[in-house]
């Protein structure tokens, strides 16, 4: 058990069954939960949602998933050390967040080191990345189920215009519990401050902070834009929403119910993707109707300030060296 494990937050029990009907002669369905950070009406809840609608009629109701949005299970660290103990079924949540499992995923947190969806892909049918999805489950106890929920890259939100990492010196910017996020928002010039993802409008709104950064796709269904209405796009980032599974639930499903709910969550996965792609365009119309300035910039002053984040964590065995320069080799 890693260290997620020793310091989990129990959260709820089991939520896998397999009850028998009252005759004995059918089995209940198969209930599965799944908690997620983004809130109702954002298109990770809504593809969730699919994927939970697939996996039901596929299974002709064999298949139950619960979606639990805006962090009902917890917070993302909390419902990821669940789903090693087994007391959540699934999680969805963006690949970054498992540098809590192994270093190596540190990369696809770090501004600058990926240069769009097409590059990602390459990056995942390296024998680098296959072997993190393969040691997943007998290493951490969870399982990848999807990871083709592509999304827009992720940009800066701001209460005051940002066109240079000068700009930032000294702004309060919401940060998840993740150092690499820290360490390169700091070397950036801001400062930090570590919020849940579902209380970031309000500490926007409220002044706690003065900006934050996150995924284009997300900006208008998040409603950020209301409390941050200057977008600085630096498309610094573009790391992949995914599925996971509990290794212990997943042995309690049969072979059946484990294909069909891999399938449902792969498909879903492109159901969203075209969702975000489909619905950015007219997302932006309304944003700037609504005021919000989107703002270009040079992203060589912000990606050089990174660069010394990036040689740091490989000095500190916090980044695998040769890592980012392998990623970087992939791109085109």
């Amino acid at each position: 058990m890693t260290r997620l494990g020793r310091r989990a937050a129990l959260i709820g029990t089991v939520s896998v069954s397999s009850a028998l009907g009252l005759a004995g002669s059918a089995r209940a369905a198969t209930t599965l939960r799944v908690g997620v950070g983004t809130a109702p009406l954002s298109a990770e809840t809504k593809a969730l949602q699919e994927m939970a609608r697939l996996a039901a009629e596929r299974s002709g109701g064999d298949l139950k998933v619960d979606v639990f949005d805006s962090d009902k299970l917890g917070g993302s660290v909390a419902q990821l050390e669940n789903l090693q103990l087994g007391t959540q079924d699934m999680l969805s949540n963006v690949a970054d967040w498992y540098q809590h499992l192994d270093k190596g995923w540190n990369a696809l947190a770090i501004p600058f080191v990926f240069g769009g969806v097409d590059h990602v892909k390459r990056f995942q049918q390296t024998a680098t990345y296959k072997g993190w999805l393969a040691e997943m489950p007998g290493k951490h106890g969870v399982r990848m189920l999807a990871d083709n929920w592509y999304r827009l890259p992720r940009v800066l939100l701001t209460t005051k215009p940002v066109r240079t990492p000068e700009d930032l010196k000294d702004m309060r910017l919401r940060m998840p519990d993740l150092d690499t996020y820290l360490r390169t928002w700091g070397a950036l010039g801001a400062k930090p401050t570590v919020i849940a993802f579902s209380e970031a409008f309000l500490a926007m709104k409220t002044g706690t902070v003065q900006g934050m950064e996150a995924p284009l796709s997300g900006v208008y269904p998040q409603k950020f834009y209301q409390a941050a209405p200057f977008i600085t796009l630096t498309m610094h980032q573009i790391a992949p929403y995914t599925v996971m599974i509990s290794e212990k639930t997943w042995r309690r499903l049969n072979a059946r119910q484990q294909e069909i709910l891999t399938r449902a969550a792969q498909d879903a996965g492109d159901w969203y993707y075209k969702l975000i792609l489909e619905s950015f365009d007219d997302q932006k119309v309304k944003m700037q109707a609504e005021g919000v300035q989107f703002i270009e910039t040079d992203t060589k002053p912000w990606a050089d300030r990174v660069e010394a984040v990036i040689r740091a964590f490989e000095t500190e065995g916090k980044l695998p060296r040769g890592l980012v320069a392998e990623i970087r080799a992939l791109a085109k």
